[in-house]
């Protein structure tokens, strides 16, 4: 081995950086080779950030550290983060200035140990570099005794004046309110809706954390108020499908019809057509061949929720307006008791009955100003055109409820039937459940429930007490039971 040892330092370093670490390995077969290279100046290095690595070497630090980092693969190159450095150039490999120094730490923590092993003592001069790498913050320097007797007087003058400092701002009059052109406004002009819109929005967080529902509006009427007034909402001019929540304004198409033309609601009876039997979702069971009047299935349509007897009632009610227009005659012989078989009709014409009734629909929304509101189906199954809101769904059943036939539906819990058969005899029996679990509790008089994947669990509820009307609609719930609690929810913050 070479008696200098910055020979053997710049020989190991540049031996390093010139040939890769395998073939190094593979080409020596000891360690004492790396020694015996001719001593060869280092190579530039330029823009690698190597200059660093020109270290001193001392006699104190052992000569092979080098050795020890190219040979040692299991200490370096296996290691993930330290592999990660590795780069290659010209099918050569080499490593950052950081990977050199670690292999740096790694030989002075060796030594150190053997050192500590053997009893002797460690001076700080020979491993500053190491230590400023192991512990990177310095340690406080050691203050003498005047000058921390003078930082303790310093902070007890401080921690003195500053209950002074206190009562000085106590005392000082608060700033006089600079009236600009908007306080004056928000004081004169709109004092009450400023106030208004304040409250509602403290109201809204709190109860936006207890409610699941992504859209929902409650409005409410005292006893001395003549109309209902939004009181707390939240999302309620958002679009989106409503599910069965549909089949409110398919039952109040229905009825304002049969009130404009003074017909009894079990005055028309219908034949159940065959298309009823083929629908999807929720469903009143309906036999095909029975007859039924529509007070019969405007109970099996808002109950149970019926999809198709709102099949059959928006076929019916259709085929009345239009023989209203072209055969008086016709239409005066269902209205004194002639059985409508709807099933032909539907063949023949069935698109046309179906936008007749959605028309129809679409009419009485604009009339109620329910500007968010699209109605393309008469049912709410899944459809991206048949769209509303909280709001607008607010304003139907305000409409709804001043009718006494729909409270008489949407407060039955259990409603029971027979359907006829031509001859007049009972055949089917009928038992439709309302599927509004509010109405067991005082004060709920019902409306509608509904869900679709596309809408989630939806309700709209109705409360009235001696003191209190309310119109809650919750739409797209986290449950089907959730819905039920959110509409609690937001009637216990009214009644506060």
């Amino acid at each position: 081995m070479n008696a200098n040892p910055k020979d053997a330092f710049s020989v190991s370093l540049s031996k390093f950086h010139r040939k890769s670490v395998h073939s190094q390995m593979a080409n020596t077969s000891g360690l004492n080779q790396l020694s015996d290279v001719p001593n060869t100046p280092l190579p530039e290095l330029k823009g690698r950030g190597l200059q660093s690595a020109k270290i001193k070497a001392s006699p104190k630090r052992s000569p092979h550290i080098l050795k020890f980092y190219v040979h040692d693969s299991q200490c370096i190159l296996n290691d993930p983060i330290k592999k990660a450095n590795r780069r290659y150039e010209n099918q050569s490999e080499y490593v950052f200035v950081d990977t050199y120094l670690d292999a740096l730490q790694m030989i002075a923590q060796e030594e150190k140990k053997i050192k500590y092993a053997n009893g002797q003592t460690i001076q700080s001069e020979e491993f500053s570099e190491q230590q400023i790498s192991t512990n990177p913050q310095p340690t406080l320097p050691n203050l003498p005794a005047q000058l921390i007797r003078e930082r303790m007087r310093v902070y007890a003058q401080s921690q003195q004046k500053e209950p002074q400092f206190k009562s000085q701002l106590e005392q000082r009059e608060p700033k006089k309110v600079i009236k600009t052109a908007t306080t004056l406004m928000t004081q004169k002009i709109f004092p009450n809706k400023l106030t208004l819109s304040l409250s509602v929005h403290q109201a809204i967080p709190s109860i936006k954390n207890k409610v699941s529902a992504k859209r929902w509006v409650m409005f409410t009427k005292q006893k001395n108020e003549k109309c209902f007034n939004k009181l707390v909402g939240w999302q309620e001019f958002q679009k989106g499908e409503v599910a069965s929540i549909t089949k409110i304004m398919t039952c109040y198409t229905t009825l304002i019809f049969l009130k404009e033309q003074n017909i009894e609601s079990d005055q028309i009876k219908i034949k159940i057509p065959g298309h009823a039997e083929c629908i999807d979702g929720t469903s009143a069971f309906l036999n095909a061949g029975g007859i039924l009047t529509i007070k019969q299935l405007l109970f099996a349509l808002m109950l149970p929720s019926g999809n198709d007897a709102a099949l059959v009632l928006s076929f019916t009610i259709a085929y009345l307006m239009i023989l209203q227009k072209t055969e008086i005659y016709q239409y005066n012989r269902y209205l004194k008791g002639a059985i409508i078989d709807i099933e032909p009709q539907i063949e023949r014409s069935k698109k046309l009955l179906k936008h007749t009734f959605l028309d129809q629909m679409n009419k009485h929304a604009n009339s109620i100003k329910m500007e968010n509101t699209n109605y393309s189906s008469v049912h709410g199954l899944n459809d991206e055109k048949n769209v509303s809101c909280p709001h607008d769904i607010s304003k139907l059943i305000e409409k709804c409820i001043q009718l006494e036939v729909f409270l008489e539906i949407i407060t039955t819990k259990i409603y029971k039937t027979h359907a006829l058969t031509d001859k007049g005899n009972k055949s089917t029996f009928y038992k439709w459940k309302n599927t509004n679990k509010l109405l067991k509790k005082s004060g709920w008089m019902g409306v509608k429930t509904g869900v679709t994947p596309n809408a989630g669990p939806c309700f709209t509820g109705y409360f009235k007490n001696d003191n209190l009307e309310a119109i809650i609609v919750v739409l797209n719930c986290s449950s089907m039971n959730q819905r039920f609690r959110d509409a609690e929810v937001l009637l216990v913050s009214a009644q506060k």
